[in-house]
């Protein structure tokens, strides 16, 4: 590289410069980044449990992240590349190196908002933690001291790197004029500034797994991608009063049991019992299987039609005579989290976030409210748990959660490991809740046992009937090596799909997400000796909203509570319900179904009764009915985002959490 004697007066000086700033602050932000996942949690244990599946894209997208910042100044220079310039450009590096520390500033307190509360620092995050109340609540100092990742290290970070990094920028920019500047060939310096974003660049448009991009991606993107989710659900909606007797209205249609008022005009969905709870009786056991992408379509004793079934053993399980069975339950879809949420605290997901972005809002969830009457609650979880963030709110729920990294996706493995843990649980006489989450039925769907294959390997909907087999059979023999405990007796257990699949039954790209049948029909199956479960098989609506409902009703639980679902001992057809996620929607009521096609937009009709898999549209002819419908869809999740974005779910006090742990 040639040398040029004398004062930087061209753009290229000044490239050389800007390219020096940022590849310092690249080296900064990656030391932030290893600082992050090489500290204990604050709580204890790792930041993330399995760490190698995001540190190195973390390390990647800082490339990107510092680059972005960088590009319009390194973008400048080469267009002034050989331009004579005047003393006044040189204010320019000194913004860029403010602006490279603002960015390694903010980037280290977005790493502690992320290990503290796993959210990111966006509007979003101010929005909900920027109140002076929030803000006395969870800030600071007794925090930050008990901080297992050391006692305000956090903010010694907060001032080390990003001050060590100005001094150092400083020091670059007050160099002896006199001194020769080295400058680069001009086709060298463009490669400089445009190859290092656009590798993560392109890994970013090709990636698959939104969750982890969430949390890896650097701040930049952080905000842009909730700025691009929009803020709409900021704002009350004009019509909130209308929306919310709506909901009340809809809500009282399909339930059986009149012994509920809605009191708070503020907080629609917190409904209160006027009669009183059946009278108490010994505590019952609960198992809950959130079974992965078990879709109707796959269960023969619900979709008979479909040739051999993939669900023998869950067949035979809901043909008992102490089973019930809803054979029109639906999900909302993936991903798994929407079923975790909908199952355990009977709220619909939000439209535009994942719901576990909501780390400020108070959920009443049945976990808690277990373990607050004397319950012991734990979940075996197959999947990655920090992988859609559910972690902080299942560490909150349960006494514990076990994960199987070492299974390596195996169910079985998984299985067999809860079912030794179970049998302690029931052995100790304490009541436990106890949640099994599969993993193995999961998108590409790869046959974890061969031999127990039941259809070819060539299409997503061939290969999802042998993972649902395989879980089928791991569920007979998790089943079977407890069912002679002394405990299982008075045990119940609930059996429900997660959510659907799109496996291109529609014309959709197989794995795009969808709202047709395919993607939202789960199995929902109760069995136990529970005098008053309704045994047989219930063709109503239902969905996994009502899981909670029924069974704090079969525990003989009446309490106030923000539950969009209902007891399923006491239902009727109800006039349906709806709701939207990003660009895909849903109405369904007892004669008809609306769908909007997220890839055209369109609106799609079905014949609810007739026509359950959703063969023939019907929208050329009843086009009017099916927008009216899914109008319905969109007011009703209107509703849902706002209450959700504005933590107006139950109570108040629940932004603590603690009348969540007191199962209030």
């Amino acid at each position: 590289m040639p040398a040029v004697e004398g004062v930087a007066d061209r753009g290229q000086e000044h490239f050389v410069t800007a390219l020096r700033l940022t590849l310092g602050c690249l080296l900064a932000a990656i030391a932030l980044q290893i600082l992050l996942y090489v500290r204990p949690a604050p709580h204890g244990g790792p930041f993330l449990a399995e760490w190698t599946r995001y540190f190195w894209h973390a390390l990647y997208y800082e490339l990107l992240g510092t680059w972005l910042v960088a590009l319009p100044f390194l973008l400048l220079w080469l267009a002034l590349y050989r331009r004579p310039l005047h003393g006044g450009w040189r204010v320019l590096p000194a913004l860029q190196a403010a602006l490279m520390t603002a960015n390694l500033f903010l980037s280290q307190i977005d790493h502690e908002i992320l290990r503290f509360l796993g959210v990111r620092l966006n509007l979003s995050f101010l929005y909900a933690y920027g109140q002076p109340r929030m803000l006395t609540d969870a800030l600071f100092l007794d925090v930050l001291a008990s901080d297992r990742g050391g006692a305000f290290v956090s903010l010694l970070l907060l001032i080390a790197i990003p001050g060590g990094y100005a001094w150092w920028a400083i020091r670059q920019l007050r160099r002896n004029p006199a001194r020769p500047r080295r400058t680069l060939p001009f086709w060298l310096a463009l490669t400089l500034a445009l190859v290092p974003p656009l590798a993560p660049a392109n890994g970013w448009r090709q990636a698959n797994g939104l969750f982890r991009l969430r949390k890896v991606e650097p701040l930049v993107i952080a905000v842009a991608t909730d700025a691009y989710a929009g803020y709409a659900d900021w704002t009350r909606p004009a019509d909130f009063a209308a929306l919310a007797a709506d909901h009340q209205r809809r809500w009282r249609a399909r339930s059986a049991d009149p012994g509920w008022r809605f009191p708070d005009p503020e907080r629609p969905y917190l409904r209160v019992p006027t009669t009183p709870p059946p009278a108490p009786e010994a505590p019952w056991n609960v198992i809950y299987l959130q079974l992965e992408t078990l879709r109707g379509l796959e269960m023969g004793a619900l979709n008979p039609g479909s040739g051999r079934s993939a669900t023998p053993f869950l067949d035979r399980l809901a043909s008992q005579a102490d089973a019930a069975l809803w054979t029109r339950a639906s999900s909302f879809g993936m991903p798994s989290i929407n079923g975790l949420f909908a199952s355990h605290c009977s709220i619909t997901p939000s439209a535009r976030r994942y719901i576990t972005s909501y780390t400020n809002v108070g959920f009443l969830c049945l976990p808690p409210l277990l373990r607050a009457r004397g319950y012991r609650a734990e979940m075996y979880n197959g999947g990655d748990t920090d992988w859609d963030n559910s972690s902080p709110f299942l560490n909150r729920w349960y006494d514990r959660l076990r994960r199987f990294p070492e299974a390596g996706g195996r169910d079985r493995t998984i299985f067999r490991a809860a079912a030794a843990d179970i049998s302690r649980l029931g052995r100790s006489g304490q009541p436990f809740f106890a949640t099994i989450v599969s993993v193995s039925n999961h998108s590409p769907f790869r046959s974890r046992e061969p031999a127990l294959d039941i259809a070819g390997h060539d299409r997503p909907d061939q290969r999802i009937r042998n993972t649902s087999h395989y879980t089928d059979d791991v569920v007979r023999e998790f089943v079977e090596s407890i069912s002679g405990e002394p405990w299982f007796a008075r045990t119940l257990i609930v059996i429900a799909g997660d959510h659907g699949f799109n496996a291109g039954e529609h014309g959709l790209p197989a794995g795009r997400q969808d709202l047709y049948r395919e993607s939202i029909w789960v199995p929902l199956i109760i069995v136990g000796a529970h005098l008053r479960l309704p045994a047989g098989r219930h063709d109503a609506p239902a969905s996994l909203l009502d899981i909670a409902p029924t069974l704090a009703d079969l525990l003989g639980i009446r309490i106030a509570n923000p539950w969009q679902g209902h007891s399923l001992l006491a239902v009727r057809p109800g006039e349906g319900s709806g709701f939207a996620v990003r660009d895909a929607m849903v109405w369904e009521s007892p004669d008809w179904t609306a769908v909007r096609d997220p890839l055209d937009g369109g609106a799609r009709l079905y014949a609810t009764r007739t026509d359950w898999l959703q063969r023939r549209d019907l929208a050329a002819r009843g086009n009017r009915l099916a927008e009216q419908l899914l109008a319905r869809a969109a007011a009703a999740q209107r509703l849902n985002d706002y209450l959700l974005r504005h933590d107006l779910l139950w109570t108040a006090q629940t932004r603590t959490g603690a009348a969540i742990d007191r199962g209030e």
